[in-house]
């Protein structure tokens, strides 16, 4: 997958908790008070299909649930970029 400017987005590896592994494009990084973001959508999604922000702790992943982060997280990556609209979806499906 590319960008309308013709580089390469990257692709990471995920395991999960069973030990399965997934793709994902990243789409963004983001930095909020000193703490790493990653925006990723799974490398095999639709075009419709939800990004996810995950904090980036280490080598780890980590779903954010704390909602005053996530908010601040969208609002550093709407700050970033002007043709960026994120639309959040209700609680459960974050």
């Amino acid at each position: 997958m590319g960008q309308a400017d013709g580089t390469e987005l990257d692709v990471i590896t995920v395991s999960d908790e069973e030990g399965h592994q997934h793709e994902f494009t990243v789409l963004e990084y983001v930095e909020v008070e000193d703490r790493r973001y990653v925006v990723v959508v799974p490398t095999d999604a639709p075009e419709d299909e939800a990004a996810v922000i995950l904090r980036v702790e280490g080598d780890t992943l980590v779903s954010v649930d704390d909602e005053e982060e996530f908010d601040q997280v969208v609002a550093a990556l709407e700050s970033e970029r002007e043709d960026l609209e994120v639309e959040v979806e209700e609680e459960d499906s974050r």
